[in-house]
């Protein structure tokens, strides 16, 4: 449908403006003397709550969800919208206290790791946390390229090749970091998001009104005549099985939206002050249920106005709609709307990709170059060290995304699962004094393991995701701390630190 120079001016614009960005960002911190670090960032609440939402949705948004939607009905809406609600209450009585220990330590946490060290001081816990969170990373930022360069692929019809795309996107998202860092980013972020729930929007009406007249009543009388399976357990493809009604709500209340390395930091090290954090808690569940909403309503119309498609197709059903329908309804609408498909898939997923890219070089250059093989880089060569690494990780994903699975949702989902077994041990590092490093060692192993054997031994990990790893480490980290003794010095200062944090921020009602 779109020529493939339609494609690559688009690439092109995008690029000038990530580029712009970066410049700018710089160029301002460089100003007010805040010094070139480009890992770190402390920024005001629209900015958080924008970077959270854009690097949190990635390739659900035109992807994953509408797929999903599309194969598992109402059942997953309801999934997504019971853990929504739990973010502010997750929220608040972990990540705004992991947000205090930060302040109070001169906002100098990089990596998640970093907290956790903060509390346990264990370089044994440190590494194996770098290891587990990079290992998170590589899917999630493999998955946006796959997303974006079967955009491409399919607006063009073929006329720019996967690999290709692959290619040209990863290069965007590997020098963008390299120039501007985190902040950059974050700055991107809000702008793209505003963007991308526009573009959403916008499909999930013109393609009402193509297919139904604009009557939601129609679609949904539609479905109810020919697949009911859609407002119903398991789904259109049986796919919601009750095992992942807990499942799948469980994984993405912890995994998704608190555990996943560039949502920890951002919620947890970017807000500027308390009134940010609050923001965050109180805006991303709101902010949430639009974009859901928004992608729920795309697979319900897809699956009205087309109910055999494939799954590996499934994840194009919006691209296949402007094909199908709109393009015969309006040709000019419909390349409108393609336009608006790819630069909304780039937009949400460079978002994301450029989070984990920053967060995952990161873990590289503190968890494993400086605290793990202890090797000094001196001052100012940090810069250019953490260049280097963004490139080598950025063309790895590259890669990855070469060859990938069958569906950008398997890429995504394991990511989340396998950081799930690393939120007990943060809780019981805040809560409870008596936990020990030699528990949190044991725990991140355990849980680890139990998630790897959920879905490389039992085959369920589409069924249960990381539950059962968490389970295992929520278990672990009770006996094995109950088993085991630690220097109390050792959590003495983490402690303090929390104390002063909490007198210096909330007023305490005697």
């Amino acid at each position: 449908m779109l020529s493939s120079m339609t494609i690559w001016v688009a690439f092109g614009i995008y690029m000038c403006f990530l580029l712009g960005v970066a410049f700018y960002v710089t160029q301002k911190e460089k100003k007010q003397a805040a010094g070139e670090n480009l890992l770190t960032a402390s920024v005001a609440w629209p900015i958080l709550v924008m970077t959270y939402i854009a690097s949190l949705m990635s390739t659900w948004v035109f992807f994953a969800g509408p797929g999903a939607y599309y194969r598992g009905g109402l059942g997953y809406w309801i999934s997504e919208m019971s853990y929504i609600a739990l973010f502010p209450i997750i929220a608040h009585f972990t990540m705004n206290k992991v947000w205090m220990v930060n302040q109070e330590k001169g906002n100098t946490f990089v990596t998640p790791a970093d907290f956790y060290f903060e509390r346990f001081k264990s370089p044994a816990l440190r590494t194996i946390l770098g290891i587990v969170f990079l290992a998170a990373s590589f899917p999630y930022i493999s998955s946006v390229l796959v997303a974006i360069a079967q955009a491409a692929d399919y607006a063009t019809g073929g006329a720019i090749p996967y690999q290709t795309a692959v290619i040209v996107v990863g290069l965007i998202m590997t020098i963008f970091v390299c120039i501007g860092g985190v902040k950059s980013a974050a700055t991107a972020d809000t702008i793209q998001g505003l963007v991308f729930i526009a573009l959403l929007w916008f499909i999930v009406i013109a393609c009402l009104i193509v297919g139904f007249g604009g009557s939601l009543t129609l679609a949904v009388e539609s479905l109810w005549e020919n697949t009911q399976s859609f407002f119903s357990y398991p789904g259109p493809s049986g796919w919601v099985s009750y095992a992942s009604r807990f499942g799948y709500p469980f994984s993405c209340a912890i995994g998704w939206t608190i555990m996943l390395p560039h949502v920890f930091v951002r919620s947890g090290y970017y807000g500027d002050n308390l009134k940010a954090q609050r923001k965050l808690s109180y805006m991303t569940p709101a902010l949430q249920g639009l974009v859901w909403t928004g992608t729920m309503l795309i697979g319900l119309i897809g699956l009205a106005l087309v109910s055999d498609m494939a799954t590996s197709e499934s994840e194009l059903i919006i691209p296949y709609m402007i094909n199908n329908f709109v393009n015969a309804f309006n040709p000019t609408l419909a390349v409108l709307m393609m336009i608006g498909f790819f630069v909304g898939a780039t937009a949400v997923g460079l978002s994301t990709a450029n989070a984990f890219l920053s967060v995952a070089s990161g873990i590289v250059a503190s968890d494993l170059i400086k605290n793990t093989f202890h090797i000094d880089v001196p001052k100012n060569k940090e810069m250019l060290v953490n260049r280097v690494i963004i490139a080598v990780l950025g063309l790895g994903s590259l890669v990855i995304a070469l060859n990938p699975p069958e569906l950008i949702f398997t890429l995504i989902m394991f990511s989340i699962a396998i950081v799930m077994p690393l939120f007990p041990i943060l809780v019981f590092g805040l809560y409870w004094k008596k936990a020990t490093k030699q528990a949190a060692v044991v725990s991140t192993i355990v849980g680890t393991v139990l998630v790897l054997m959920t879905y490389f031994v039992w085959n369920i990990g589409d069924v249960w995701y990381g539950a059962i790893g968490l389970i295992g480490a929520t278990v672990t980290m009770v006996v094995v701390s109950l088993c085991t003794k630690q220097d109390e010095a050792d959590s003495k200062e983490f402690y303090e630190t929390l104390d002063r944090a909490t007198d210096r921020f909330y007023e305490i009602q005697e």
